[in-house]
């Protein structure tokens, strides 16, 4: 006769089943804090390169726009007085014989201002990263220099590409339109500085990481 020993089996109990739980539960958790940490620090990277790109952006412009409003001044001022008695002139004639000296360094009398970092910044959706005082400051600053960017379209359309500034018969008329016209520009011009004074401050200090 055979003997057969009845050996128990051993399975995995409540406690087991409980530990390996935990075990996956911390392991997902610890997975997850350390992508949510590398997610955080690359955001925090791509703002500070986002933020330093705006700001070399916004201090190019200004020293741009600075010397380049002060000789719109000069020329609105001159354009208005100028003497339109001259027969053989055209309004074009006399718009460019007021133009003032210009900065050395421009290559044309309206030197166009960069835009590239903040539409970069638009379609990449990286100002959801940047504190929003910090955006609403940049927001305001692109928002006038699309403005300027405007009078300066519309001066070349409809003042310096217009049928009468060729005309010297409409010598007098094309003068007054390109008066006002640069009187527009000239404007925009100055709004855009007052936006640069009020914010330059607030991003300066964002671009320092002082915010």
């Amino acid at each position: 006769m055979e003997i057969h020993a009845h050996v128990p089996k051993i399975g995995k109990t409540p406690a087991h089943w409980l530990l390996e739980g935990l075990l996956i539960v911390v392991s997902v958790g610890l997975a997850f804090g350390v992508a949510q940490f590398r997610e955080s620090r690359e955001n925090h990277e791509l703002a500070a390169r986002v933020l330093k790109s705006l700001h070399a952006e916004v201090e190019h412009n200004l020293a741009i726009l600075q010397p380049e409003n002060a000789a719109h001044r000069k020329w609105v001022d001159a354009l208005a007085k100028a003497d339109t008695s001259k027969s053989s002139q055209t309004g074009l004639d006399v718009f460019f014989a007021t133009r003032p000296e210009l900065p050395a360094e421009f290559r044309t009398a309206f030197p166009p201002l960069r835009r590239g970092a903040w539409d970069a910044a638009l379609s990449t959706g990286a100002l959801r990263l940047i504190d929003y005082d910090v955006v609403a400051a940049f927001s305001d600053i692109y928002q006038m220099q699309e403005l300027v960017s405007g009078a300066v379209k519309t001066l070349a359309s409809s003042g310096l590409s217009s049928t009468a500034a060729f005309d010297p018969a409409s010598r007098a008329v094309s003068v007054r339109q390109l008066v006002l016209a640069m009187t527009e520009v000239e404007g925009t011009e100055r709004l855009l500085l007052d936006l640069y004074r009020q914010h330059l401050s607030t991003i300066r200090a964002a671009a320092n990481g002082e915010r």
